[in-house]
């Protein structure tokens, strides 16, 4: 029950108070819903048909527009009030019945975990639209992040590194984060927690906005791409895959991003915008307790792999340079974490994985980036159901 009225709370304070009312109220309790269907201005706590929607696990893309498009004002009972026809299957814009989250696949069928989602199956935009102090990102923005736990000969336990939730089963992080220098100075990567927003709390809310407990997944196996040496300082082909031990129950606040498939791949430009995040360092403190999101522009590679090379390490196609702005910038904690932008169909896709930087921060100085795009076959050849 506690978990319903935070979903109940998080989506309507979100989602239908701060929208404009599309139906305006013909008289005193009358309506009509976004079907033109006549009914009563209620509350949504009267109205079982909305009210079911609202507590499913999954609730489509669809239904969240009906549901928005539903708010209505001077209604009965308490708020938020919906347009209520009590007529069952017609409060909804789409017959199909709520999807079992326990896996996924590019057609959105459940099962599969070893085929990629495609949108609505992934990526979704955050209900919010809000960025808190700055660069704290909303509670349910980029819900594919995962932290990378780490356990230290001393058995102490340490969160470094990030990364992000492909499938039911996987997830992409940088082949430095589980084998190298990784293992000696933090430890033996051990879980995987998803649904994260602010470590130093058990339940998230912000400005009531509350998310569900987080899922802490033990990892099956690690997989890292055959031709990373942990030993090359070039840091070529850094990238690496995490199988879970079992399926994650997909909800509202864990979702997987997409990945640039074929079909919706697009060509990344010098200049365009693409958005990091994670829990890293800032310019206050050693790690930040709520995740974070940066806007950076992509980097000419010819010269940035000029830069690279007075530093005698070289660039190769794969890697993508992003930022270059004075304290802008991925930085230590944030390794592994995804480097994303909004494309085809409007869902956020996972282009790069951060990789390395000289230093944090530096002007003229980019952050380095696996580029997603050049591995995907060995992804999709890579995970298996």
């Amino acid at each position: 029950m506690k978990a319903t009225r935070q979903v109940i709370g998080f989506f309507w304070t979100t989602c239908v108070l701060q929208l404009t009312v599309l139906q305006s109220v013909q008289a005193q309790g009358s309506c009509r819903n976004p079907n033109q269907v006549q009914g009563r201005c209620i509350s949504i706590y009267d109205c079982q048909s909305l009210l079911s929607l609202v507590q499913q696990t999954f609730v489509s893309p669809e239904d969240r527009t009906f549901l928005r498009s539903s708010s209505c004002s001077n209604g009965v009972g308490r708020t938020p009030h919906v347009c209520c026809t009590g007529g069952g299957a017609q409060e909804t814009t789409s017959a199909s019945p709520p999807v079992t989250p326990t896996g996924s696949s590019q057609q959105g069928q459940p099962g599969q975990g070893n085929l990629l989602p495609s949108p609505p199956k992934c990526g979704p935009h955050s209900f919010s639209n809000k960025v808190y102090n700055g660069n704290d990102t909303a509670v349910d923005e980029f819900n594919w992040m995962a932290l990378l736990e780490y356990v230290d000969r001393r058995g102490r336990r340490e969160l470094s590194c990030g990364g992000s939730l492909i499938n039911s089963r996987y997830v992409l992080t940088a082949a430095h984060c589980v084998i190298g220098e990784v293992e000696r100075d933090v430890g033996r990567l051990t879980t995987v927690r998803l649904g994260e927003y602010d470590t130093s709390k058990e339940i998230d809310c912000v400005d009531g906005d509350c998310n569900q407990p987080i899922l802490e997944m033990g990892i099956e196996q690690t997989i890292v791409h055959p031709q990373y040496d942990p030993a090359n300082k070039d840091r070529v082909h850094d990238i690496a895959l995490l199988r879970l031990d079992r399926a994650v129950l997909l909800n509202e606040y864990i979702q997987p991003v997409c990945l640039p498939l074929v079909s919706t791949r697009q060509a990344i430009s010098t200049g365009e915008i693409l958005v990091v995040s994670g829990w890293g360092r800032t310019t206050t403190a050693r790690k930040s307790t709520i995740k974070q999101r940066l806007d950076l522009p992509v980097n000419d590679h010819d010269s940035c792999a000029r830069k690279f090379a007075t530093r005698n390490i070289n660039l190769i196609s794969s890697q993508l340079c992003v930022g270059g702005e004075f304290y802008r910038d991925s930085c230590d904690g944030d390794s592994g974490g995804p480097l994303m932008r909004r494309a085809y169909d409007q869902a956020w896709y996972q282009e790069g994985v951060v990789s390395f930087g000289n230093r944090c921060g530096l002007e003229g100085w980019p952050g380095v980036y696996t580029r997603v795009s050049d591995y995907m076959d060995w992804i999709q050849n890579t995970i298996r159901p």
